[in-house]
């Protein structure tokens, strides 16, 4: 890698080839010199056919430089994250789902966002687009516009719950190898480990530009490696996978806790009660009315059961059924522009 190379693409792959080179091609249309794109394949069915993508669109693009790992077991997400964060050379890692897609312009809008900033950490807006018909869904701009987070207690208690999904968060590179660690194998959530930790220590931004899109309806693999097996099943979304990624969520809220930021978990569960929507929503489009009340309730028994925000939402759910409210909920944010701010408090857990 070139001197002239300062950020890094990172792309854990798994199963997924053409999902990977649609990804590739949307980087293609607007790579600069300093950029590199770090693959790592985490020993997957399709290793070949992803092996022979990545072959082919270096033969096409031979001015892009693409460096390309195979794991010598099947890592999980999490572990194959520090692989990367070991394996890329740039001084900041962005990373990006195998399955989703760059938005026109994104990697100026990432080069932006750090330029002239000591940032530990950078979030995105992003949009969600359903995979099979392309019709977009939803627009995810939890900010009007452009901010920047002072290090700390409150700025942990706000990106938190704001970096589950991986695609367009960016890393200072060298700090987030400093808190490498295993503990959180399997949860899926490695990412939001390193934001608590960073966002701590060194400002953090945002950037209101869309610059992702979400491919959303496509079969996931989380499960197969044996880290990830205790927690989920690849291809099933069940209620219990769904119970154990939110005690994941706050495990790793915990540790942040005791760790770097005392009083900060109690802020994230109060954070991810007033947004736990979305928690709801996935399982209330599968679930009988019934199962879902019984799914709300593991999931409010975890501490969310002290926010009305929580209950409201899962009377609504209950009433009226995801198709409406999540409909009303969009149109909502569309007029405002984006997320609106919310407040609320669960009192002391401690």
């Amino acid at each position: 890698m070139t001197a002239s190379h300062q950020l890094s693409l990172c792309i854990p792959a798994y199963n997924r080839p053409r999902e990977l080179e649609r990804l590739l091609e949307s980087i293609a249309q607007q790579y600069t010199p300093e950029w590199e794109v770090v693959i790592c394949e985490d020993q997957s069915p399709k290793r070949g056919e992803i092996a022979a993508v990545v072959r082919g669109f270096s033969n096409r693009y031979p001015r892009i430089c693409v460096r390309y790992f195979e794991n010598y077991s099947n890592f999980g997400y999490d572990r194959n994250l520090r692989e990367l964060l070991d394996r890329a050379e740039g001084e900041y890692c962005v990373f990006m789902g195998d399955d989703d897609v760059l938005t026109a312009g994104a990697l100026a809008q990432f080069a932006r966002g750090i330029e002239g900033q000591s940032v530990g950490f950078l979030l995105r807006a992003w949009k969600s687009v359903d995979a099979q018909s392309g019709h977009e869904l939803e627009v995810h701009r939890y900010f009007p516009s452009d901010r920047k987070f002072a290090p700390g207690q409150d700025s942990i208690a706000a990106l938190f719950r704001r970096a589950v999904f991986i695609s367009g968060l960016v890393f200072h590179r060298d700090r987030a190898r400093q808190h490498h660690t295993d503990r959180f194998d399997g949860t899926l959530l490695y990412q939001l480990y390193l934001v608590g930790h960073l966002v701590n220590s060194f400002p953090a931004a945002y950037i209101s530009a869309v610059v992702v899109t979400r491919m959303i309806g496509a079969e996931h693999f989380f499960g197969s490696s044996g880290a990830e097996r205790v927690n989920f099943s690849p291809r099933n979304l069940l209620p219990e996978h769904s119970v154990r990624f939110v005690q994941g969520l706050l495990r790793i809220a915990r540790a942040i806790d005791e760790e770097v930021c005392s009083g900060v978990f109690d802020m994230i569960l109060a954070e991810l009660a007033v947004y736990s929507y979305p928690i709801l929503e996935i399982q209330a489009e599968r679930l009988s009315k019934w199962s879902f009340c019984g799914y709300a309730r593991e999931i409010g028994r975890l501490g969310f059961h002290k926010s009305a925000f929580f209950w409201v939402y899962f009377l609504l759910l209950l009433i009226f059924g995801p198709r409406a409210v999540g409909s009303f909920l969009r149109r909502m944010k569309g007029l405002l522009g984006s997320t609106p701010v919310l407040r609320g408090s669960l009192g002391s857990r401690r």
